[in-house]
Parts: C-alpha cells; sequence; structure tokens
C-alpha cells in the first residue's frame, strides 16, 4: 500500500479534521457557491500558492493540471472513516511524503506519528502536492524502489 503525499485516517477521522475551522468554512462556502452543494472545485493557483503544494510547477505543468482537474466529490472531506484504516498483516506500508507533509510528519504531529515507525517505510520528495507533474522522473524512481 502506498500513499503519496497522503496517509490513511484514523477511525472516525475526516479530512476536515485536519485544517482550521476557518478553512473547513471556506471549503463548504466554495462547494455551496460553485459546486452545486456537492462538489469542490480546483481551487485557484493563487489560493492553492499560500501553501507549497504548487512547490515544482511551473507554466506547462500547472496548465497540465487545470486541463486534467476535475471537482471532488466533498464527502470525501465530510464523511468520516467508518473501517479500519489499516491494511491486514503482510500488506508493505510506503509513504512518499512531499514537502508540506514531511513537514507535519517530521513536527510531530500525533495523527501522524505512527508514520515514522516500522512497518511503514517513507521516502521523502522535496517538492509540491502533485509530484507527477512537479517530479515525474523522481517520483517513477522512488515508487521503483518502494516495490523492488
Amino acid at each position: 500500500m502506498i500513499y503519496v503525499d497522503s496517509a490513511p485516517f484514523a477511525v472516525g477521522m475526516r479530512m476536515l479534521d485536519l485544517m482550521p475551522p476557518q478553512a473547513a468554512d471556506q471549503l463548504h462556502h466554495e462547494v455551496l457557491a460553485s459546486g452545486d452543494g456537492w462538489r469542490l472545485p480546483m481551487p485557484a493557483f493563487e489560493v492553492l500558492s499560500r501553501s507549497g503544494s504548487l512547490d515544482g510547477l511551473c507554466d506547462g505543468p500547472r496548465d497540465a493540471l487545470r486541463a486534467r482537474a476535475t471537482p471532488q466529490p466533498f464527502g470525501t472531506y465530510t464523511q468520516r472513516l467508518a473501517g479500519p484504516a489499516e491494511p491486514g498483516p503482510g500488506v508493505d506500508r510506503v509513504l512518499v511524503a512531499c514537502r508540506d507533509f514531511m513537514g507535519l510528519v517530521d513536527a510531530g504531529e500525533p495523527m501522524l506519528a505512527y508514520l515514522n515507525q516500522p512497518p511503514w517505510r517513507r521516502f521523502d520528495l522535496p517538492t509540491g502536492h502533485w509530484p507527477m507533474l512537479s517530479a515525474p522522473d523522481e517520483l517513477a524512481g522512488i515508487l521503483d524502489a518502494a516495490v523492488s
């Protein structure tokens, strides 16, 4: 099981739990205003640039991202995880951590501390949230190393 710039949630957790209330409220507003009440449109690049998520993306990859982006069902942010978050025994667990996520894990965020412990294997990729566009060769190398 390979997670790229993300991690499994604990049972009962939801994506909105990782955000400050003001950011969650802004997402709700965006869904109501521009997403027919159930879809989260891809944020504007100006919004995404407030974090490091666009690190490594020049105009060409940004254009590709915008062209391929589709709204995300907002239920993926609001629904709490009901079942087990971890795969069963014997399943390899790999984290590919990009810059912002590395910072969260390294800062000792309690919800993420387990990612630095076995059975997890961690690979760091110092780029933004879309490494398939900002560092495709490096990501491919990490994925190859993870399964080799």
